[in-house]
């Protein structure tokens, strides 16, 4: 992101960047995760690359949705109304909680790593 073409904001605690670098972490984290599935293909076959791509998939929607969610929150801030992110950490949370319940049936479904 170009610091040139985003809002300005005189947030004494640089609110925006440390939700942005929260959100950052988390992307990053998925795409760990989507690394270390990738090892268990030799025990659970194909199927793990469903988790892989859906573990991408969440990451890339993250990527996808920062600068909006970063604008919103200086804009908010500038207004002084900073309204939470509700529907992105609802769909995070779900996105995540469906990747992990499909990891957990396909171990239980096939032979233990």
């Amino acid at each position: 992101m170009s610091s040139a073409d985003l809002p300005l904001h005189e947030d004494p605690g640089v609110q925006p960047e440390r939700t942005l670098l929260a959100w950052n972490r988390t992307l990053l984290l998925l795409l760990v995760l989507a690394g270390f599935l990738l090892r268990w293909i030799p025990y659970q076959g194909a199927a793990v690359l469903t988790l892989v791509g859906g573990c991408s998939l969440v990451a890339l929607g993250i990527f996808v949705g920062e600068r909006a969610r970063y604008r919103r929150a200086v804009h908010g801030i500038l207004d002084e109304s900073y309204p939470a992110a509700v529907r992105s950490v609802l769909g995070l949370t779900a996105a995540v909680m469906g990747i992990g319940l499909a990891a957990l049936i396909l171990l239980l479904s096939g032979e233990a790593p």
